[in-house]
C-alpha cells in the first residue's frame, strides 16, 4: 500500500457511532483536512485515502455511509474507483469533486451512472463547507436501537 491514510483500518467506534463512515479520496492535505474537519464537526468518522489502490482497500474493509472522491490525482484517476463502490456500496451517497471544470464533472457524473450509481452529487473545487454539510447530510446513519 502506498501513501499514508487517516484512520485507514476499520474501527469499532465508527459502528458504534452508527455506522457514519465517510471515505474520502483526496491527495491534497490541505483539501482533505478540511473535508475531514467539517465531517467530524458533523459526527463522522473519517478514512481519508491519497490514491485508488488505498481507497479500494478501505472500501473493501469499511462500510461507508459515504464516499467523496477526487477526479483527478496526483497519480490515476478517481472515476476509476466508480465501479468498485458501485459493487460495494450502491445505495450510499457519492460526491465526485473536481477543480477541472464542469466537462470533466459531466464525465465523471456520467461515468457514475454507466457503473450503477445513482446517487452521485458532483461539486467543482473549490466549494463552501455548506455544500459538504449538505452533502453528508443525504445519510443520517442506520436507525439507533430502541
Amino acid at each position: 500500500m502506498s501513501g499514508a491514510s487517516e484512520e485507514h483500518s476499520p474501527s469499532p467506534t465508527a459502528r458504534d457511532r452508527g455506522g457514519r463512515i465517510l471515505l474520502l479520496l483526496e491527495d491534497n492535505p490541505a483539501l482533505a483536512r478540511v473535508v475531514a474537519t467539517v465531517a467530524q464537526a458533523e459526527g463522522w468518522v473519517v478514512h481519508t485515502c491519497v490514491d485508488t489502490e488505498q481507497f479500494v482497500e478501505a472500501l473493501d474493509a469499511v462500510r461507508p455511509g459515504a464516499l467523496i472522491v477526487d477526479c483527478m490525482l496526483a497519480e490515476g484517476s478517481g472515476l476509476d474507483v466508480l465501479a468498485r463502490i458501485a459493487a460495494v456500496a450502491p445505495d450510499a451517497p457519492v460526491m465526485i469533486m473536481s477543480g477541472y471544470g464542469d466537462t470533466l464533472l459531466r464525465l465523471a457524473a456520467q461515468t457514475a451512472a454507466r457503473s450503477g450509481l445513482t446517487r452521485v452529487t458532483t461539486q467543482p473545487k473549490p466549494f463552501a463547507a455548506a455544500a459538504l454539510r449538505s452533502f453528508l447530510s443525504q445519510t443520517p446513519g442506520p436507525p439507533q436501537p430502541p
